[in-house]
């Protein structure tokens, strides 16, 4: 066997090895965020104790210093009868799948900051349905409810009571926040290991 054909063929091995150091990286970012998301669940297992929101507190979550996610907050609320701002898939306290009936806050026609959840229901059809709003929403407030939409509400609160006919919604605890981190980091880990075991199976089997 010639020297040349003892070298070890350099577009594959370039292509595994870039593969496997990505697959390695991607594995250990995920365990990098599952760190992460362990301080999130541990401080959003604290916020529902801390006092209930006040202005300031909305400001610094709006420019990034703070977060006010699960925090407990009051909303007056008082819209008249009005069509609901927008219907989320959502769960009753009874864990019945259904719809969320967002409703604005504001008496104007402005895009809103922050929506409440007036209530759970079951129709399909309740975004044409007027409800008539007029009370103080005392609840949870969670964050970003449409992510980084633009011209959004930043804040939605989900209250403990709903307004008549509508039933309760489930209140959001940090246990819903999904911590499936070391799953994915032991596929990426697996990934580079199979590409480096195949590509050293076909060198075995290549030819001479």
């Amino acid at each position: 066997m010639t020297a040349a054909r003892r070298r070890l063929p350099l577009v594959p091995t370039l292509m595994t090895l870039v593969i496997a150091v990505t697959c390695l990286a991607l594995g250990v970012w995920q365990l990098q965020r599952r760190e992460w998301k362990h301080d999130l669940i541990a401080r959003a297992g604290t916020a529902v104790s801390q006092p209930l929101l006040e202005p300031r507190d909305y400001y610094r979550a709006m420019i990034g210093e703070a977060s006010v996610q699960y925090r407990r907050a009051e909303l007056p609320c008082s819209p008249g009868t009005v069509l609901p701002y927008d219907l989320r898939g959502g769960a009753n306290r009874a864990g019945q799948s259904g719809f969320l009936v967002l409703v604005s806050c504001r008496p104007n026609r402005k895009p809103p900051d922050i929506v409440a959840v007036a209530g759970w229901t079951a129709r399909p059809d309740a975004a044409a349905l007027p409800v008539t709003v007029d009370t103080v929403f005392r609840g949870i407030i969670i964050e970003r409810p449409y992510g980084r939409a633009k011209a959004r509400p930043l804040f939605m609160l989900i209250p403990d009571t709903a307004v008549p006919p509508l039933q309760p919604a489930a209140q959001p605890t940090p246990d819903d926040l999904p911590d499936n981190h070391l799953s994915y980091a032991l596929q990426w880990f697996a990934f580079a290991v199979t590409v480096v075991v195949i590509y050293g199976l076909w060198l075995r089997r290549r030819p001479s």
